[in-house]
C-alpha cells in the first residue's frame, strides 16, 4: 500500500473515532483533514464516507449546537444563526434547527441573562443609560430587540 493510501485510512480512522465522541459540522471535520495534507479530492472521499456511514450529520449538529448554546450558553436564534452560518451549515438546516428549539424556554433564558445585566448595572444612576447597556448586552447575545426592548422597559 502506498504512503498516500495509508495517510487517507489513517485520516478517516481518526475522524470516525472524533465524529463518534461528538458531534461536528463538515466544515470542522474539513479542517482537521486538511492537517493530514491530502488532496482535496481525498478530503472530499472521506467526508462523503463519514455522512454515509452516519458518524456526520450537519442537521444533528446543527440541532445540538442551537439547543446548547440557547439552554446553557444563553445565546438568541440570531447569534446562533450566524455561528452556524460560519460554520458553513445550509440554511434550511440553521432554520430546522432554530425551529426546533423551545420557545417558551429561549424566552425565559432571555430574561434570566436581561435581569442579571440588569442588576449588575445597579450602580448606574441614569436609568436610560443602564436600558441602553442592557439592551445592546442582549442584542449582542442574538436575542431579538423588540423583545428584549419590551422586557426592560417592564424593569424597575
Amino acid at each position: 500500500m502506498s504512503e498516500v493510501a495509508d495517510n487517507i485510512k489513517i485520516a478517516q480512522a481518526k475522524m470516525e473515532a472524533i465524529c463518534s465522541r461528538r458531534e461536528y459540522c463538515c466544515a470542522d471535520i474539513r479542517e482537521k483533514l486538511r492537517r493530514y495534507l491530502l488532496s482535496e479530492e481525498a478530503v472530499e472521499e472521506i467526508i462523503s464516507s463519514l455522512k454515509s456511514n452516519r458518524y456526520l450529520d450537519d442537521s444533528r449538529y446543527a440541532a445540538a449546537y442551537a439547543r446548547d448554546k440557547s439552554s446553557l450558553a444563553g445565546w438568541g436564534a440570531r447569534k446562533i444563526e450566524f455561528a452556524l452560518r460560519r460554520k458553513g451549515v445550509a440554511s434550511e438546516v440553521i432554520r430546522e434547527a432554530l425551529c426546533d428549539i423551545d420557545k417558551e424556554k429561549i424566552s425565559e433564558r432571555m430574561q434570566e441573562v436581561v435581569l442579571r445585566k440588569w442588576q449588575s448595572l445597579s450602580k448606574e444612576e441614569d436609568v436610560e443609560k443602564r436600558r441602553i447597556k442592557t439592551i445592546k448586552f442582549a442584542l449582542g447575545r442574538g436575542y431579538s430587540y423588540d423583545d428584549v426592548y419590551a422586557y426592560v422597559r417592564s424593569l424597575k
